[in-house]
């Protein structure tokens, strides 16, 4: 199956999505306010919904709560999102300029009692664009199921974003608190990790192809069925040692995705052939859950592509977050950028959430597979390809950590190494 001629856009095709800024590895913080002792204290919810991974999440408290976030620095607060399984409930939005207590004159409210399902997975209706360090969410929920994220945008754009090494390593209880996760804090499909989709099948343009990967669950990019050829195809930037990848997708999804890491990237804007070979990884939806990862002993390779079988018809799989970690230490290194002028974003111009995305050419060249076949990464003691159906469970961290029923991440099954102000590597999945 071929791409549809793709459309030439100029400049660079990640200008304009903004960077998601609620995030540990831009040295933002989440707190929970303590009515009893009048204070903020840490809270484990920071561990999901400020890492990198649309699949780790963790419950609001039920009633009326108070979560602040600190942002690094003061700046441009533009919009606020949430992805959530959360059936019901609101929350009211503040900001201000120091961590008041909730009720405090000094904050500002921008939103009251917004419901949850009009802001899961997508932005507020109206622009917050107020000047902030700070940012106070009040939650009034009945439900215990978890959010995943919380997404806040401001001026900066992806683009001008980039992973660093610390000058010197941080504490990070003492930058973050007590609640982190390395495995989840940087995701290298990301628009700021230098990530880039080369290929799409549905059309469109280089630009639009992007929204798989701009840290946005608003926005999708649909990806066609096919058989002997990826739909898609993400470029790294270099070759990273992988062992976690999630996705987002739209609710009652059916259908499996099959993932190969490759070990050399195909030339831009072309799909890679895959017929007769083994994927690395298969996600299966079945309609429960928008949301699947797979765990996978450490793997290198340079970028990945993806083949869509939905389970009957020729439904396109619309992904709205792609998420692939490679355990970078927060304590080593950092996002940081320059701020840029207000983007817009491509979907103003190209539709967002709910209109088709896909296909064109990226900004940078990749390196041409000779034969045309996928050269797919091999992970350590493999032999070649594996393929992950349902994932066993990986080895818990210290202490056998696993909070409550719905774990870490919540409602998925399977624990992970709870978040921990020491992080140390996990071992890899027996297989």
């Amino acid at each position: 199956m071929s791409a549809a001629p793709p459309e030439k856009s100029a400049g660079n095709a990640t200008q304009g999505y903004l960077k998601n800024i609620a995030r540990q590895h831009c040295s933002t913080t989440l707190s929970l306010f303590d009515a009893a002792a009048q204070r903020y204290v840490d809270t484990e919810a920071a561990a999901a919904w400020l890492d990198d991974d649309i699949a780790t999440g963790w419950p609001a408290l039920k009633g009326k709560q108070h979560y602040l976030v600190r942002l690094a620095e003061p700046q441009m607060v533009t919009n606020f999102e949430l992805s959530t399984k959360i059936p019901s409930g609101t929350i009211t939005i503040y900001t201000g300029d120091a961590d008041a207590a909730p009720g405090d004159k000094s904050w500002t409210q921008v939103a009251k009692d917004v419901p949850v399902e009009s802001i899961n997975n997508h932005k507020l209706a109206h622009r917050i664009n107020k000047f902030a360090k700070y940012v106070l969410i009040e939650t009034n929920i009945a439900d215990s199921s978890p959010i995943y994220s919380i997404n806040i945008f401001g001026e900066r754009q992806a683009s001008a974003m980039s992973i660093g090494k610390r000058a010197e390593p941080a504490n990070t209880k003492q930058l973050l608190g007590d609640f982190v996760n390395n495995q989840t804090a940087f995701n290298m499909a990301g628009i700021y990790a230098k990530g880039a989709v080369t290929f799409a099948n549905s059309g469109g343009s280089d630009t639009s192809w992007q929204r798989a990967i701009d840290d946005d669950p608003e926005t999708l990019l649909n990806v066609k069925p096919s058989t002997a050829e990826s739909g898609l195809v993400l470029r790294f930037d270099g070759a990273q040692p992988f062992t976690r990848l999630s996705l987002l997708t739209n609710a009652k999804t059916r259908g499996k995705v099959d993932i190969f890491l490759l070990s050399e990237a195909p030339q831009n804007a072309t799909p890679v052939s895959i017929e007769g070979v083994a994927p690395s990884i298969t996600l299966s939806f079945d309609g429960s859950s928008q949301r699947a990862f797979a765990d996978f002993a450490e793997t290198k390779a340079t970028a990945l592509a993806i083949r869509w079988t939905p389970e009957s018809g020729d439904a396109a799989l619309s992904i709205r977050e792609l998420n692939i970690f490679a355990d970078l230490a927060l304590a080593e290194h950092e996002v940081t950028g320059a701020p840029a002028a207000i983007a817009q974003g491509p979907g103003d111009n190209e539709g967002t959430s709910e209109k088709t995305a896909s296909a064109g050419r990226s900004p940078s060249d990749g390196k041409s597979i000779s034969d045309g076949k996928a050269a797919i990464a091999m992970g350590p003691g493999r032999g070649g390809n594996f393929k992950d159906t349902s994932v066993p469970p990986i080895a818990a961290g210290p202490g056998g950590f696993t909070p409550g029923s719905l774990g870490f991440p919540p409602i998925l099954g399977i624990p992970r190494r709870p978040p921990s102000p020491t992080p140390t590597p996990i071992p890899a999945s027996p297989r």
